[in-house]
């Protein structure tokens, strides 16, 4: 049993900021690397440091913001953390980690505008999500008559290709579609008995002898 005060050794800080920030600036570098690399091949530069330097750099980004966020939304938790507390954590962490990597790659003088661009970074990432997650969340809470409504205006739309159909458009549609049936097996069963009597008659003429010609 633990003891009191005493956080469990699976929920420590450390095991719960440092490796998932670290798979995110893998995850960062990664992109980084192929962007950085890609950049030298159209420069025509040398492809290799563009794309050493562009992931070590994207990846102190990724580990630094997602850290940071981590460790801000941990210290805010208390059991209701709402959308804003996010939008307000990612924006710091955006300025953190911008403002620093700015620091040591470009020198003092771009601190700020890192520190403000990526901030802004922070903050309409995470209000994209933020609306995003809403929406699932209320299609998910959304009853299945409301949603077969959605669909149903949907599908009304002059542009939508699809059409609804009522129980009784349904049955309307199969209705023709039997009759038309019925007319084309009637008019097999036509034709069926026009070639029955067209035998019947050539069988019923008598057999003609053969001819035979005068030498």
């Amino acid at each position: 049993m633990a003891e009191k005060g005493r956080r469990p050794a699976d929920s420590r800080p450390s095991d719960s900021l440092v490796w998932p920030a670290l798979k995110v600036g893998a995850l960062s570098g990664t992109c980084g690397v192929l962007v950085g690399g890609t950049a030298g091949l159209i420069k025509s530069t040398t492809p290799a440091l563009f794309a050493a330097a562009s992931g070590i750099q994207w990846f102190g980004l990724g580990t630094t913001y997602w850290g940071t966020r981590s460790f801000i939304l941990q210290a805010w938790d208390t059991g209701s953390l709402t959308p804003n507390d996010r939008r307000s954590a990612s924006t710091i962490a955006g300025g953190v980690a911008g403002s620093g990597i700015a620091l040591l790659t470009r020198g003092p003088r771009n601190v700020i505008p890192g520190c403000i661009m990526f901030s802004l970074f922070g903050y309409g990432g995470q209000t994209l999500y933020n609306h995003l997650d809403a929406q699932h969340s209320v299609q998910v809470a959304t009853p299945e008559a409301d949603q077969s409504n959605w669909l149903k205006r949907v599908a009304g739309s002059k542009w939508s290709p699809m059409t609804v159909l009522t129980d009784e458009d349904y049955e309307n549609m199969l209705k023709e579609k039997i009759l038309k049936l019925d007319v084309e097996i009637a008019m097999v069963d036509d034709r069926i008995a026009d070639l029955r009597v067209k035998e019947a008659s050539q069988l019923a003429q008598p057999a003609q002898p053969p001819q035979i010609k005068d030498e």
